[in-house]
């Protein structure tokens, strides 16, 4: 342990100690309106020294505080003044520590009772890591612990800044002469979240993170108000993760685990695989879309004891790839509207045996295959299951449900191009 880093709230179980690696500079607002917008939790990776307008703290013997954010990130939606720059300590012997091309390691606390936790990045990144640790702790508080484990030009910055509103934009600097990928700053990012024995609620927990590779291990005893995450060319894993919202997106990267939403859960990425479990817990959407790569969904729905009903929305979207849809689980009486379109790809879909109502397959090159494989009554009752559909020219449509009385609203809309269609009635 150095002597010249300040403690904070460092525990025994905690795997790393926990320190801010250059105190706090006060900002020219007031103190209170810093704590108070700093509670809003963004941590901003920033990189080059080209937002800070070429200029280095040791040559100039600026405060941190002075330097002026960039004007090309305007659209970054903060509360700050300048950045708060974790990059350089000056100890009471005279020694310091900055960034270099060496590994470098940094870390900063957040409270736990934050409304927000935002992690963004700025400029060219190479391939990076960010993941969520949950450890045994004493201490209210988030942890991130950012590792530079490449800076070739000596330009990555690593940044906190007061956060308000829910979006933000990026874009990347401009450079004179810009230098090749193989020299980009690269980083390892490390969340630490205190778990206890009994479900706890968190604020929202957000990326907008470039290249940086998305680990989430099981989390379920976490309920984040909002998880939205964002990355490009890297995976995406999610052991076990829970939110009201979640959305997860992604480019040239996959996408798998499992996802349990309350009322939305969003997947998105191309050219790469999405497969997994998605839960939603109550009335709600599920929304999957991919590009040039399959995607495999078991998907449950569940409602407790909601009245009235749960109504479902599914929306399924791929091209020149599959989709296999699997309904593991729905309420009985609950309505559920699926929608489901692929072009040049296959289009497979399991409905639950709790489905009631009406479908429409469109396929203009292969006909649809209906199959019914379930005639047990999942109510108990012993209800006879009815299967109607007709064909007329490239589309199929018909319906399935239990008995003769009145059910609950259900539709299933499922188009195809230059692939088949499997509609299958669990």
């Amino acid at each position: 342990m150095d002597q010249h880093y300040a403690h904070y709230g460092a525990t025994c179980n905690v795997p790393h100690p926990i320190y801010y690696i250059t105190p706090t500079p006060p900002p020219r607002r007031s103190k209170l309106r810093f704590i108070h917008a700093f509670l809003g939790a963004l941590g901003l990776l920033w990189l080059t020294h080209h937002l800070f307008h070429r200029h280095h703290w040791h040559r100039h013997r600026h405060r941190d505080w002075d330097w002026d954010i960039h004007m090309d990130i305007e659209g970054l939606d903060h509360d700050a003044d300048g950045c708060a720059v974790w990059d350089t300590y000056d100890s009471p012997s005279g020694h310091s520590h900055t960034l270099n091309t060496t590994s470098s390691t940094y870390t900063l606390a957040i409270p736990l009772s934050s409304e927000r936790f935002h992690f963004a990045s700025w400029g060219p990144i190479d391939k990076s890591t960010f993941e969520v640790v949950p450890v045994e702790s004493d201490e209210a508080q988030v942890v991130v612990e950012v590792n530079v484990v490449k800076d070739v030009y000596n330009g990555a910055r690593v940044c906190a800044l007061p956060s308000r509103g829910e979006r933000e934009t990026y874009g990347s600097p401009r450079r004179d002469q810009p230098y090749p990928s193989e020299d980009w700053p690269a980083f390892s990012i490390k969340v630490f979240i205190p778990l206890t024995k009994h479900q706890q609620r968190l604020g929202s927990f957000e990326t907008r993170l470039g290249q940086f590779e998305h680990t989430f291990p099981d989390l379920s005893m976490i309920n984040f108000s909002r998880l939205s995450v964002a990355a490009a060319n890297v995976p995406m894993v999610f052991k076990d993760v829970v939110a009201d919202t979640i959305s997860a997106t992604n480019a040239n990267g996959a996408i798998e685990g499992k996802l349990t939403g309350a009322t939305e859960v969003s997947v998105k990425t191309a050219n790469a695989p999405i497969e997994g479990e998605v839960t939603l817990t109550g009335s709600g959407a599920v929304r999957a879309s991919n590009v040039n790569s399959p995607m495999t969904l078991a998907i449950q729905l569940k409602s407790g004891d909601f009245y009235p009903r749960p109504d479902y929305h599914l929306e399924l979207t791929n091209a020149k790839a599959p989709i296999s849809a699997r309904i593991a689980s729905q309420p009985l009486n609950s309505g559920f509207f699926l929608k489901a379109s692929t072009v040049m790809g296959d289009t497979n879909v399991y409905l639950n045996a709790a489905f009631q109502g009406d479908f429409k397959l469109s396929n203009m090159f292969n006909p649809p295959i209906v199959e019914l494989r379930n005639k047990q009554d999942p109510s108990g009752e012993g209800r006879e299951r009815y299967l109607r559909f007709a064909k007329r020219g490239s589309t199929t449509t018909g319906s399935v449900q239990w008995g003769r009385g009145e059910h609950a609203p259900g539709n299933v809309d499922m188009s195809n191009v230059g692939g088949s269609i499997g509609l299958y009635l669990e």
